[in-house]
Parts: C-alpha cells; structure tokens; sequence
C-alpha cells in the first residue's frame, strides 16, 4: 500500500449574514463631470461642422517686425548686434568665453530668455 497524503480539512460555512465580510459593496461615485460629458456627446448632432473635428485655421503672424538680428563671430569669439541689455546680461553672467565659443545659440536663447521674463 502507498501513503496517500491526508485529505483537505473540509470548510464550514456559516449561515450567518451578519458579519461584514457578506455584506455588499457600495456602488461608485459617479464623476459629473464624466456623466454631462458623456450626456453632451449623446446629444451631439455628428453631421454638423460645429462639432466635427478638423484643426483650426491659424492665420500667418501680421505687421512682423524682425528688429534684431544676433551673430556670432568665431574668429573674434565677440558676438555682433547684441541689444546693450543683453551684453550686459552676458557680462555679468558666469558664462565663459571658452563657453560662448563653443555653443554660441544657447548662450543667446540663455538671453532671450531672460529678457523676456
């Protein structure tokens, strides 16, 4: 005869429905703003243009006026044509020169930045 390993303990039920366990969950709270959304949608007629999804029409800037225009020189390491507050943002910034020389376009977006704030 082999061993067989002992049967399972068999569970016991109770009949009881008091205990918290069987009691059923409550239902989710409904989102309002989910709920008018979705009643907005119900609602929409699908065919009109007002409702249909195509990007907006952005018109080209008007009366544009370049007014600055900031180069940079590699032979001098200087940049030409900056505004005076940006040279004088550029001097007393910790920016070397060694810095400038080698990435010329973010020291002057640093600038721009800057002078917009």
């Amino acid at each position: 005869d082999e061993e067989r390993p002992p049967a399972p303990p068999l569970r016991v039920t109770s009949t009881k429905d008091s205990s918290p366990a069987s009691k059923p969950l409550p239902s989710a709270p409904v989102d309002e703003k989910k709920k008018k959304a979705s009643t907005f949608k119900f609602f929409q007629n699908k065919g009109d243009e007002k409702y249909s999804k195509k990007k907006p029409e952005i018109s080209y800037p008007t009366q544009f006026e370049h007014t600055i225009h900031v180069g940079f020189d590699p032979v001098t390491s200087e940049f030409t044509g900056m505004p005076e507050a940006w040279a004088r943002l550029l001097h007393t910034s910790n920016i070397t020169q060694a810095e400038q020389k080698k990435n010329p376009q973010a020291v002057l977006d640093v600038l721009n930045f800057y002078e917009g704030n």
